[in-house]
């Protein structure tokens, strides 16, 4: 990379990849996007969600993702003091790109250790890398999960994922689990429908057959 004191660094490259990487190629520039492509979040739950970032190092991915358009704070709704970040329409072009470094690290196998941070949460953008449209053809239904703390549901509209962050507006089930179970649903080791009959998945509303459909769908 080329570049002069205090401006960004550049590769200096006639190429849209390259020009892309001068936007978001800076370390944890791309987490702290996908962190927001899950929902409006505050900084500290930021600060939580990617540890060792480090706080000045966080502030100064914000201050040049807000100043680049891709990202804008604004008050929290109801809590005039917190300020949330939430990605604009500009910054939501970069999701089919995270998607897509999903799908290739489920391609290539990229190994993990079981001792890395997770969230539930961002199954929002990560079962879109395995959607089955085969299997959505013809249905219009939100799924909602509650795991831990965290709200989201995954779902189908016109025959392609509509997932989010907070509640589903229609959902035809809602079933709350734990992280772990929710990791192992994940996974493939525990199947919706043994989840339900060992008690490890919990049904609030609607019909646990639905989650056998969001299983086939979301599962791969």
């Amino acid at each position: 990379m080329v570049s002069t004191k205090n401006e960004r660094r550049s590769y200096g490259q006639a190429c849209n990849i390259a020009r892309t990487l001068d936007l978001v190629g800076e370390r944890w520039t791309l987490l702290v996007l996908r962190e927001l492509a899950t929902g409006a979040r505050s900084y500290g739950q930021l600060e939580e969600s990617l540890p060792g970032i480090g706080t000045n190092l966080l502030a100064a991915r914000l201050k040049r993702l807000e100043a680049d358009g891709l990202v804008q704070k604004e008050r929290a709704p109801g809590m005039r003091k917190r300020l949330i970040y939430r990605l604009t329409d500009r910054g939501r072009l970069i999701e089919p790109v995270l998607v897509e470094m999903v799908r290739f690290g489920l391609r290539s196998g990229l190994p993990g250790n079981d001792d890395d941070y997770g969230r539930p949460a961002w199954a929002v953008l990560s079962s879109r890398a395995v959607f089955r449209p085969d299997l959505a053809a013809g249905l219009d239904e939100q799924y909602e999960f509650h795991v831990a703390d965290e709200v989201f549901h995954l779902g189908v509209r016109d025959g392609r994922p509509a997932n989010g962050p907070g509640e589903a507006t229609d959902p035809v089930v809602v079933a709350e689990m734990s992280p772990d179970t929710f990791d192992r649903v994940q996974s493939g080791s525990l199947k919706m429908a043994q989840g339900i009959w060992t008690g490890d998945i919990k049904v609030l509303a609607g019909h646990g057959g639905a989650l056998d459909r969001c299983e086939q769908i979301f599962g791969g």
